[in-house]
């Protein structure tokens, strides 16, 4: 009997200054559960807040990002209802965008249902293209906060809307 493929899943953080596509995986969000589990979520969201939000420097190794990314996810709401749900492949958004306070608001926004091969993680497009494609169903994400004029979230909901009246007008 053939051994069937893993299904894919992944992390997508969208953010004001940087964006990263990490792949899911239980092995890591059982050890970001065990080294990060005393870690507050206000202090996880800060780091990401600091690092997709405003750009800055993770101090320390790259690699150490993906543990506190999947530790923030494993404690969402969002993600927890969607996760069982969702038991095949799927892309959960995380997004760091500023709001009109000029803090940055961290949260994971969306769990995206996907096809096999609907995305590949060196293709960033077909990330972005996906967020495009599922926006209007989970835009009420962006509505519990007032979002700053100038946020990159601005400039993602006019993109996906032109790319939504291109579609149909194809």
């Amino acid at each position: 009997m053939a051994k069937s493929k893993p299904a894919e899943r992944y992390l997508y953080v969208v953010g004001e200054e940087q964006t990263a596509i990490v792949a899911e995986t239980e092995e890591v969000f059982t050890f970001a559960r065990a080294h990060l589990a005393q870690v507050d979520t206000g202090e996880l969201r800060l780091v990401l807040a600091s690092v997709f939000g405003r750009g800055q420097l993770f101090p320390g190794p790259e690699t150490a990002l993906t543990p506190l990314v999947h530790e923030f996810v494993r404690r969402a709401e969002t993600y927890r209802e969607a996760r069982t749900r969702t038991r095949k492949g799927r892309c959960t958004l995380v997004t760091a965008f500023r709001r009109l306070d000029g803090e940055i608001s961290v949260q994971v926004s969306a769990v995206i249902p996907l096809q096999p091969g609907q995305v590949h993680p060196d293709r960033p497009e077909e990330f972005h293209t996906l967020l495009l494609d599922s926006l209007p169903a989970f835009q009420q994400a962006f509505t519990r906060e007032p979002y700053a004029a100038d946020s990159r979230l601005v400039a993602i909901i006019k993109e996906a809307t032109l790319h939504h009246i291109n579609r149909r007008l194809d």
